[in-house]
């Protein structure tokens, strides 16, 4: 499991990806992230619950999105989405599974996670997402 999250401001452009810079809790190395990087290394195969939340808000009226990728790719359902206000303060959040397939000698089945801003240019606070495998 691995529990990590950054609680300063951070502006984030559109397809950029956020960085976590405090690994609060870490066991095992199942999990692998350096801090102040965005990703997260799943190094075993298995199932793993991601959870994500944080504060954002936007210099621009319109949706600000946050979005779980996997080795560069849309996870399906996970990501969150609200219409901003200029100057507003919003929480977004969400959770899911994914899966990790074993891998071989011809095929590298490891997944890295990021947390990417797929919506308006936003500035993200008090991000924290919880990596947990699960079997």
């Amino acid at each position: 499991m691995i529990n990590s999250y950054t609680i300063t401001s951070q502006s984030v452009l559109v397809n950029e990806t956020l960085d976590f810079d405090v690994t609060k809790v870490k066991t095992g190395c199942t999990i692998t992230h350096t801090d102040g990087t965005a990703s997260f290394s799943l190094n075993k195969p298995g199932f793993y619950f991601v959870t994500f939340n944080g504060d954002a808000s936007s210099a621009v009226a319109g949706d600000i999105t946050v979005q779980l990728l996997s080795n560069a790719d849309i996870v399906p359902g996970a990501s969150a989405t609200v219409t901003a206000a200029i100057g507003n303060i919003y929480n977004v959040s969400f959770s899911t599974i994914v899966q990790v397939l074993p891998s071989c000698c011809a095929c590298d089945n490891s997944k890295t996670l990021t947390i990417a801003n797929t919506g308006v240019d936003a500035t993200y606070t008090n991000a924290n997402i919880v990596i947990t495998k699960l079997c």
